[in-house]
């Protein structure tokens, strides 16, 4: 694994994000900080957020210890699906923001501007508007979910975690357009949309096995409108983009779906890469004004 904080000297991830990936690694603050003296002058913006983060990193590292959740984990099919729903009920329970995305570090607001990162790109992309409905696959506590609502006619958040669920819905209950169900992790069967949106889901699809990945592609395919998308962000936890990148390509052609972002890397905030696959309009309808053709 790259170092993080040779990564994030190099200006390719966040300070949040290179403290993320030291705390998953097994380093406490203590650890961390002694690493950053040694780095030097250099690492002065590490150091600063290290020390306004020092809370958030402990509630991450005891988020990580209580839930037990390993994203290399080798169970597959059901016995994974099982595994990631009841760590994730535990980690809810322990930090609601960790939980979502370990490089919130724990803090609300590091969230809230990740989540207006997010909010920013599905609209330089096109995919909302007060006519679309959107599926949140993965909401967690519903924090995206509830960006997006004002925005679109409907949203619906589905996650495996019961405990996330209930957390969604304790947070968002006056959002009108917005509701939240349990799903069972082993495809989609829900309403027709425009969007269906996986933000660090997939990586856990994946995980549970390929084939599971790819019938929510193909259920995706199913549910969505014509000119509707399918953005997942993040695809795998493997570490290797290339062989992402060829995973979308493959589910795209299989699935009748246009590939229009690969492994795109749009956020500044979070190490998030983005795969965009548009479900085609038939030709009576002509292209979609919001598309482009495929690129990184």
């Amino acid at each position: 694994m790259e170092d993080p904080v040779q990564l994030c000297l190099d200006g390719r991830i966040s300070p949040e994000v290179a403290l993320a990936r030291l705390t998953l690694g097994g380093m406490g603050p203590g650890a961390i900080r002694s690493l950053l003296e040694r780095a030097g002058p250099p690492a002065a913006a590490l150091s600063r957020r290290l020390a306004d983060s020092r809370g958030g990193l402990e509630r991450l590292a005891g988020m990580l210890e209580a839930s037990g959740l390993d994203h290399a984990a080798g169970e597959t099919g059901s016995a994974a699906i099982t595994a990631i729903r009841d760590a994730f009920d535990r980690a809810v329970a322990r930090s609601p923001e960790a939980s979502v995305a370990a490089y919130s570090l724990g803090e609300p607001a590091i969230l809230a501007a990740a989540t207006g990162e997010l909010l920013a790109w599905l609209t330089r992309e096109g995919l909302l508007g007060t006519d679309r409905d959107v599926v949140d696959l993965g909401c967690g506590i519903g924090r995206i979910a509830a960006a997006a609502a004002p925005h679109v006619r409907s949203v619906l958040g589905l996650d495996v975690s019961p405990g996330m669920v209930t957390e969604a819905r304790r947070r968002h209950a006056e959002v009108a357009n917005l509701r939240f169900a349990v799903t069972d992790g082993q495809g989609l069967d829900g309403p027709c949309c425009d969007l269906l949106l996986a933000v660090d889901s997939f990586p856990y699809l994946v995980q549970a096995g390929m084939a599971v990945a790819e019938r929510h592609v193909a259920d995706a395919a199913r549910i969505l409108r014509p000119g509707g998308a399918l953005a997942i962000c993040n695809l795998s936890y493997r570490g290797d983009l290339d062989a992402d990148r060829a995973t979308a390509a493959c589910w795209a052609a299989r699935h009748g779906f246009e590939l229009v972002r690969n492994g795109a890397a749009p956020f500044t905030l979070w190490d998030g890469t983005a795969f965009l696959l548009r479900k085609p309009l038939p030709p009576s309808q002509g292209a979609h004004p919001g598309w482009f053709r495929a690129r990184t």
